[in-house]
């Protein structure tokens, strides 16, 4: 297919750039102003991306849509610009594609439309009533019903934190201090978090785009195939790196201090969700598990610095 990628520039349109040319397919990505992308990739600027973004130059001629663009900061944006970016912006868009006769489009959400944290034993599910608690989920989640509205055949993914080669944002900061050889107080956080491997995240997309009749019109939250506590997340990129894990019980609130408020928060609390749905709906497995999907992050990490 000739399929056009929004927010190519960014870590996951990059990642997914390569992962479609490297299975046939045709890629046109699109940028805000003139930058660099994948080789092989047909660059699209389209300027800020809003209500008035013309899209049909960039649609001609294509099969397929994936809409990855999003706020790089969403920090540095009122609410009502982070809106006309995330939600005005995927509606303008969506509603272009359908004008074209595209019907194969998906929308990359966010699983923080379920809530900023789980109750103790049980995952966020698919049927679950969506309890965004930030502007930035409520906007991803107005943004999907945007879309479905003006294109009913899209699909709807909602991934946790993306990590991988390269990540950055709360992944960056854990990994920096994960590989610090000093013993860290994170034994006793018995939390669970949800995460998904930048590998196994484009594979998903893939997916939905070859299948388009089974994934369309749903939402789907995805995740790896494992679960596991902030404690063993760390054990486990120190043993990739050929480190002792030399983790120590201590108090959340020396890891808050550590991290940041922030940051610490997110990762000290429970974020899990069940995605088994995708995969059965699918018929997809993960191409890579957890321990493989850390050693390479760590390889990859450990070849272009910290």
């Amino acid at each position: 297919m000739h399929i056009l990628v929004t927010g190519a520039g960014g870590y996951l349109g990059r990642a997914l750039s390569q992962h479609l040319l490297a299975h046939g397919h045709q890629v046109r990505g699109t940028l805000r102003r003139p930058g660099p992308l994948s080789d092989g990739v047909e660059p699209a600027i389209v300027g800020d991306i809003g209500p008035a973004t013309d899209w049909r130059a960039a649609l001609a001629g294509i099969e397929a849509v994936v809409h990855l663009a999003s706020p790089a900061d969403q920090s540095g944006l009122d609410e009502a610009s982070l809106r006309r970016i995330t939600v005005d912006g995927a509606a303008t868009l969506a509603r272009a594609a359908s004008a074209a006769g595209i019907m194969r489009f998906v929308q990359i959400s966010s699983a923080k439309v379920m809530g900023e944290e789980t109750p103790p034993g049980r995952p966020f599910r698919d049927a679950d009533t969506p309890a965004p608690a930030t502007p930035y989920a409520y906007c991803k989640l107005a943004a999907e019903a945007a879309v479905l509205e003006l294109l009913p055949t899209a699909t709807i993914l909602r991934p946790p934190l993306v990590y991988g080669p390269g990540a950055g944002g709360n992944f960056a900061r854990l990994l920096r201090l994960a590989l610090i050889p000093v013993p860290l107080p994170v034994a006793s956080i018995d939390n669970r978090r949800a995460m998904l491997y930048v590998g196994n995240m484009v594979d998903v997309i893939r997916h939905c785009l070859e299948t388009h009749s089974v994934s369309a019109g749903q939402r789907f939250l995805l995740n790896d195939a494992e679960e596991i506590s902030l404690a063993q997340l760390i054990g486990r990129l120190r043993t990739a790196a050929g480190q002792r894990p030399l983790l120590i019980p201590g108090h959340a609130g020396l890891l808050r201090l550590l991290l940041g408020p922030e940051t610490g928060r997110r990762l000290i609390g429970s974020f899990s969700v069940d995605a088994t749905r995708f995969s059965a709906t699918l018929s997809w497995r993960h191409p890579f598990d957890m321990e493989q999907a850390l050693l390479r992050t760590i390889q990859a990490n450990n070849l272009n610095g910290l």
